[in-house]
């Protein structure tokens, strides 16, 4: 019943136009690792490409992080705001999922996650019941046993995690300002056309 669920859910993920995308390649040449840089943010995506491509899923996860406070300009803070979510640059959130959806063949990525979150009653930008925000923690294996597990030492850094289990560069998503931040995270989505508006009537 499990993997009918996620099979259903990853069968709503909406086609996307890769024409405006970056083009990578498995071994990338100084070429295409000039397409890795951000003409907006000028951070270099090469690293994670070769990180994915190897297949060191916790090196690349540790590496989104660091992409992220690079492309929201809060590296020297370590950590990032509400508004940084809001504002972060589409072309450098857009490289980091084509990447991770890329070189997972489709289980990892944030346009991933996105299908699974809107399948268990989230909804972009909007908080939503907790209990819809865990299913979907259960769901991709951010909670076992009812309890959010200790992140990053805890996550599954394997093909053989949950679908939509990677990225999660954050230390944890169970708190309120959490939950706050990945709930605006996806609206950040939304708006650079990693995914579609989800059809929901309003009530």
């Amino acid at each position: 019943m499990k993997r009918l669920f996620l099979a259903l859910a990853l069968s709503l993920v909406p086609f996307i136009d890769v024409t405006a995308q970056p083009s990578f390649q498995t071994a990338p040449s100084s070429r295409s690792q000039q397409a890795l840089i951000s003409p907006e943010t000028k951070v270099d995506y090469s690293r994670l490409q070769t990180l994915l491509a190897e297949g060191n899923w916790r090196g690349a996860n540790d590496e989104t992080f660091l992409l992220l406070l690079k492309a929201a300009n809060r590296d020297k803070q370590g950590w990032v705001t509400i508004e940084d979510v809001r504002k972060l640059p589409c072309w450098d959130l857009q490289t980091l999922d084509n990447l991770w959806t890329r070189y997972s063949q489709g289980r990892f990525g944030f346009s991933t996650q996105f299908q699974i979150f809107v399948a268990t009653g989230n909804r972009p930008g909007r908080l939503a019941a907790i209990e819809n925000y865990e299913k979907f923690g259960d769901e991709i294996g951010w909670r076992k046993n009812n309890d959010w597990i200790q992140f990053k030492e805890n996550l599954d850094y394997s093909l053989n995690a949950p679908i939509g289990h990677l990225p999660s560069p954050r230390q944890e998503y169970q708190l309120s300002g959490a939950r706050l931040e990945y709930t605006t995270l996806t609206e950040r989505m939304v708006q650079c056309n990693l995914v579609s508006q989800p059809n929901i009537q309003k009530r």
